[in-house]
């Protein structure tokens, strides 16, 4: 399909013969410009014109020394960003919240989740870590109150036999965050009312920040299918919970933090990849002001 829609009007009328290299470098350079994978469509053209060699209608492979551009990436991610805004941020909180304070004593299990959504997301959206390393952080080694700091060193990581406690994705995601003083409220509170759950219960204590009700880690897919009921409980797109990563960075953007820090903050391996959030979150934000400027002067 990709040969019939992007090499076919380019060359499609051309003899075999008449596609030298410069040709075959032009072609290159278009698709480099248009697809994300155009480097696959380079390896059929190189076999295809392989055969023609073999076949001796051409005495040499055009496609072979052609140089390959890097493939494009910064649109194409930037597009896939997705993130809550201030307002659906404020509207997630409000349900938590409220959720939280709805639930009735005598159901604990019920009120010991609705408190882990509403510490989770805190933590989420107020410090921009991954999914799995926040389902890693241990009340001991990575929550220090008097600092008032929370780090990362270790994340949740999928095994064939489950799960495990490994390091971070990279070498720039181990780093230490400050935390806010509502977060750390929330956090101490969370701590007390965890524990006097998992006594009341008789269920060992394992000092897991986001534990599950059983006492272990919980998954990174049980986090995920959270997020998407949290979604559909307050009617806004499913963000997933990296969404919660973004939402934190465009945070970020809107308080002024330069990228830098922010590269620091969300353990970016690179600026690029802080940078293509901070871009796409101030074309959203322009877009924002776009729509509340034509909405106050609607004449």
């Amino acid at each position: 399909m990709n040969i019939k829609n992007h090499v076919l009007p380019v060359i499609g009328h051309m003899r075999v013969s008449q596609i030298s290299p410069i040709v075959a470098q032009d072609l290159v350079n278009s698709l480099s410009k248009k697809l994300k994978q155009y480097k696959v469509i380079v390896q059929y053209l190189v076999k295809i014109m392989e055969l023609g060699v073999t076949l001796e209608i051409v005495e040499k492979n055009p496609f072979i020394r052609v140089t390959r551009p890097k493939e494009i990436t910064d649109d194409l991610e930037v597009k896939k960003i997705k993130f809550y805004t201030m307002d659906e941020v404020e509207k997630v909180f409000t349900h938590l919240n409220n959720k939280v304070a709805e639930v009735k004593n005598n159901n604990p299990l019920y009120k010991y989740f609705a408190e882990w959504d509403l510490v989770m997301y805190r933590v989420l959206a107020f410090t921009g870590i991954r999914g799995g390393e926040a389902l890693a952080l241990d009340w001991e080694t990575d929550i220090d109150f008097n600092q008032q700091t929370l780090s990362i060193s270790k994340t949740v990581t999928r095994t064939k036999d489950g799960f495990e406690i490994g390091p971070p994705k990279t070498k720039s995601s181990y780093r230490t965050i400050r935390l806010d003083n509502k977060t750390c409220q929330i956090l101490k509170k969370w701590r007390l009312h965890q524990k006097e759950f998992f006594f009341q219960s008789n269920i060992k204590n394992k000092n897991i920040v986001f534990a599950s009700f059983e006492g272990e880690h919980a998954t990174r897919q049980s986090l995920y299918m959270r997020s998407k009921r949290l979604s559909e409980a307050v009617g806004l797109p499913n963000i997933g919970t990296h969404g919660w990563r973004h939402t934190h960075a465009s945070m970020l953007y809107q308080a002024g933090i330069d990228m830098k820090e922010a590269q620091e903050i969300l353990g970016h391996a690179s600026i690029e990849i802080t940078n293509n959030i901070y871009t796409h979150v101030s074309q959203k934000q322009k877009i924002a002001t776009a729509d509340k400027l034509a909405n106050f002067a609607s004449f």
